[in-house]
């Protein structure tokens, strides 16, 4: 389960550390097992009653076998054997959420896992990860959404030529993020159900996939840097789509 390819075929993947490990448990998507050293014991204690519960296998291993098993420097002693946690993308669409947040060529693991974190913080009703980004169960991945891929509906696997066709079909505008170009997300009017696409890290969304959106957003850059992170890119064109919904103006469109 450390392999890309072994995590689909066996349909589960490892979940390390105590918080993305808690969230796990607490989840509607229950731990096959946990694994822990002396030092994962005595941390998954305030959880015993959940883990007794929901019936959760517990395995007591040595240091060197979290360590095998664990992708990071200081492991914290306990991993969790979790089954994996997507759906298609027809059940996202389907539970009719307002916004969607797709990762198209998001090649960096932390800054995926960084953007499930903000999609959920920021309310997204789902996130599609497209084709030819990183895996949402890498384990840097996982750590980086900090529990937060147990919150939020998730599909992987689209190309984003599908995504896009799938997404207007179910009534979304899509809108693309441009490091420079098309409206500045004060003046854009968002629309009622959005989807919002971010690119790859350096060189963003290809020209003949920028076509397939209904328009393009930037996010206006004050200072001499050249360009945000696409994670905090994208937390700060969520946090305005839901700050003008919530003051009750530009919720326009078709709709």
């Amino acid at each position: 389960m450390r392999k890309r390819n072994f995590r689909y075929r066996e349909g589960r993947f490892l979940v390390e550390g105590l918080q993305c490990v808690a969230e796990a448990l607490l989840s509607t998507h229950i731990p096959e097992c946990l694994i822990c050293n002396d030092r994962g014991i005595e941390a998954m204690e305030a959880y015993a009653d959940v883990i007794r519960e929901r019936s959760v296998l517990c395995f007591s291993a040595t240091d060197e076998v979290i360590a095998s098993l664990a992708a990071t420097v200081t492991p914290q002693g306990v991993i969790a054997v979790s089954p994996l946690v997507h759906l298609g993308l027809d059940e996202i669409l389907n539970t009719g959420p307002a916004t969607i947040l797709v990762a198209n060529r998001v090649r960096d693991p932390g800054n995926l896992g960084n953007m499930v974190r903000i999609a959920d913080a920021a309310g997204v009703g789902g996130m599609i990860v497209c084709a030819e980004s990183a895996d949402l169960y890498n384990p840097k991945t996982v750590r980086s959404t900090a529990g937060s891929l147990f919150h939020i509906p998730l599909a992987v696997g689209e190309d984003i030529s599908t995504t896009v066709r799938a997404l207007k079909e179910a009534g979304f505008a899509v809108f693309a993020a441009n490091a420079h170009s098309g409206t500045g997300m004060w003046e854009a009017e968002w629309p009622q159900r959005l989807a919002l696409v971010m690119g790859n890290e350096a060189w963003g969304i290809p020209s003949e996939e920028e076509a397939l959106a209904d328009g393009l957003v930037h996010v206006p850059i004050l200072g001499k840097a050249e360009s945000l992170n696409v994670s905090a890119a994208a937390a700060v064109l969520l946090y305005e789509v839901e700050r003008r919904r919530s003051a009750g103006v530009n919720e326009g469109g078709d709709d």
